[in-house]
């Protein structure tokens, strides 16, 4: 898949990656529930798959 965005998509999609995952560590944090534990995890790390990506994004033609 390509997805073609601007350099200032690009960072404020890195901005509200970086706030959901901070809100799914607080929230991990201050969850009992194992099962819910477990899925808070998966989606943490995909926000930091999907964040890393998006950081060493470069543009078409870009060396």
């Amino acid at each position: 898949m390509t997805l073609d965005i601007t350099d200032e998509e690009r960072d404020y999609l890195l901005e509200i990656l970086e706030a959901q995952r901070e809100e799914l560590l607080h929230e991990l944090h201050h969850t009992d529930t194992l099962d819910f534990k477990e899925m808070l995890k998966r989606k943490v790390e995909l926000v930091e798959a999907v964040r890393s990506k998006l950081a060493h994004a470069r543009p078409p033609g870009a060396s």
